[in-house]
């Protein structure tokens, strides 16, 4: 189940697009595309995948879905399901523009969408009708307006939760500290091979506390929890993207014990990496 690459086209005249879908159910493939998107759910309830989160939506169901995050939506029941979805380009607003001191909020939240985010019922309330507004006015400077207020709306909101992985498909920026962007970028290259943290280390020329500081510092886990999410993350990819066995992609993911593997993919993803799959097929 290889996610493939959407075509948005916006109206003319507009660099928004704003899709009003009422359908029996939503059977759009996995997916991706280089727009943001927010989906808000009118009726209808059933499962939704974005990167490797997979959770029940509902009704009321609000999510903004960063740019070439792979995603989809699936019904329980063939009845009726509606949503309102607004794509746009982060580019629309420009890098200056985003830098601005009164736009920092923004431009974090749509970092923190490569994740995809879920928010309060009571930002979501409130989103909801600025987004019924934006649907009725015509394509124009208001749109554009409108919609910086509902991602002003969303970026105040402090109780959002991510929901795809820390490591899914975005390692973290570190561009300012060079010696431990070393450090993840050799995880990223090297996630298959029995790493350790004096490996690290010497990749950043480092004392292995201060790497292991570093870790808890700012990304909030240990190193050894770190490469073990960053491997569960490339395994779940292939649970949804290829047909090898469990197993296999288990060894090949950097565990050489299945059991191991299971345990700490249940932690993670709350589920056995079977049911996983199945339920992502």
């Amino acid at each position: 189940m290889k996610p493939t690459l959407e075509n948005v086209q916006p109206a003319q005249g507009s660099s928004i697009a704003c899709l009003d879908i009422d359908v029996p159910e939503f059977d759009h493939q996995y997916h991706y595309h280089p727009e943001i998107e927010l989906t808000w759910i009118l009726e209808g309830d059933g499962e939704r995948l974005i990167g490797d989160s997979m959770e029940s939506f509902g009704k009321g169901d609000l999510v903004l879905i960063g740019a070439s995050v792979p995603h989809r939506f699936r019904n329980w029941q063939r009845a009726r399901a509606r949503s309102r979805v607004i794509q746009f380009r982060r580019e629309i607003f420009g890098d200056a523009f985003l830098q601005l001191p009164e736009f920092v909020d923004i431009s974090r939240l749509l970092d923190e969408s490569l994740r995809g985010l879920s928010f309060s019922p009571s930002t979501t309330a409130k989103v909801q009708d600025q987004m019924a507004d934006l649907f009725s006015s015509e394509p124009g400077p208001r749109q554009i307006t409108q919609l910086l207020d509902i991602l002003h709306q969303l970026s105040e909101d402090r109780e959002r939760k991510p929901l795809a992985s820390l490591i899914y498909n975005h390692p973290i920026k570190l561009q300012k500290i060079d010696r431990l962007e070393r450090v993840l970028n050799f995880l990223e290259q090297n996630w298959q091979d029995n790493i350790t943290l004096k490996d690290a280390a010497e990749v950043a020329a480092l004392h292995p506390q201060s790497v292991s500081r570093f870790f808890r510092q700012h990304l909030g886990m240990s190193f050894q929890d770190y490469l073990i999410r960053l491997r569960l993350a490339r395994a779940a990819r292939d649970l949804l993207e290829s047909d090898r066995t469990v197993a296999d992609i288990a060894f090949h993911s950097g565990f050489n014990n299945l059991t191991n593997f299971n345990r700490h993919f249940k932690t993670i993803y709350q589920q056995s990496p079977s049911h996983y799959r199945k339920l992502g097929k």
